[in-house]
């Protein structure tokens, strides 16, 4: 087939600490195969190890329907050099100074790139979900930790050392709740889902005990998920100012209480930014789960068609 006439398409895999995820996409976006499995419990090599599995039968799909794809991008959470293709630190899967692209890369005989998880996501929700039809974005991820990812022109700005977006160890409260990364009053300590359980007394369920106890009337509860809003709102609307964004899409677990807590994150929003001329519109991610493995899926595609080709 002449190059011309070449499919074009993309594979993703996302790395999660209960499951890897992959799919190929099509020239359209349109998933044409998936892939799923564990994570491998004792991390590390075996988790690699997986990725490559994934990688190979996904590969082998894309070449036996005529797809021509792009390097595989593997998203992962923890501190990601994408620049040198090293996972520096990820405690979820067991990682440090992991080598991922080097050794899925020899495994496969493919191209291989790898990206902060939530970068992944953020450039799905742009691509195929809540951010369709943006240039200019903002993600924030709410889980067991609070992360952020911004998108200019299309791209997704990793900073010089990758790290941009890492918004959860910026101070919320003056001298409050001990982090652990040493510091007092990061955003991590009163906005991530067990800052919200412990905030509404709750040890077993986590943040969706909460969202239960908060929808059958517990105040307590309802006060710490809007609690939790409100630092967000306060903390953000500042960034959000200065890089001048105006859609805030809010995905990861935390997000899934809804109302309760988008609606407060809005209206604090609204009243920091009452005296901008736009303020920031905040909406759910649409993809779910899904928005990390499709992110990776289309960056590869757009990879391998040579746009917005530059790292991130």
């Amino acid at each position: 087939m002449s190059e011309a006439g070449v499919r074009s398409g993309g594979i993703g895999i996302d790395v999660g600490g209960s499951k890897i995820a992959g799919v190929v996409i099509d020239a359209s976006g349109s998933v044409v195969a998936r892939k799923r499995m564990p994570t491998p419990p004792e991390g590390g090599a075996a988790v690699v190890a997986a990725c490559v599995e994934v990688a190979s039968e996904l590969l082998g799909v894309a070449r036996s329907g005529g797809l021509a794809v792009g390097p595989l991008v593997i998203g992962m959470p923890g501190t990601i050099d994408s620049v040198r293709g090293l996972v520096r630190d990820s405690p979820v899967l067991s990682m440090v100074d992991c080598e991922v692209v080097s050794e899925v890369q020899s495994a496969v005989g493919h191209p291989t790139t790898v990206i902060h998880d939530v970068k992944a996501a953020a450039f799905g929700e742009l691509m195929a979900g809540a951010g369709i039809g943006q240039a200019d974005v903002a993600y924030l991820n709410l889980g067991t930790g609070v992360s952020m990812s911004f998108v200019f022109d299309w791209q997704v700005h990793g900073g010089v050392s990758g790290l941009a977006g890492e918004i959860g160890h910026v101070p919320a409260v003056p001298d409050g709740e001990l982090c652990n990364c040493g510091r007092r009053g990061c955003l991590e300590t009163v906005a991530s889902g067990p800052a919200i359980a412990r905030a509404a007394g709750i040890t077993t369920g986590g943040v969706e005990a909460v969202a239960a106890a908060a929808a059958a009337g517990d105040e307590r509860a309802t006060r710490a998920i809007q609690d939790a809003a409100g630092h967000l709102g306060r903390v953000l609307a500042d960034y959000l100012t200065v890089l001048d964004l105006h859609l805030l899409m809010v995905g990861g677990g935390v997000s899934e209480v809804g109302p309760l807590l988008l609606d407060r994150l809005q209206a604090v929003m609204d009243e920091r930014l009452a005296d901008v001329a736009n303020s920031v519109r905040v909406v759910p991610a649409a993809l779910g789960a899904e928005s990390g493995v499709l992110g990776a899926a289309h960056r590869s595609r757009l990879l391998r068609d040579d746009r917005r080709a530059s790292r991130w």
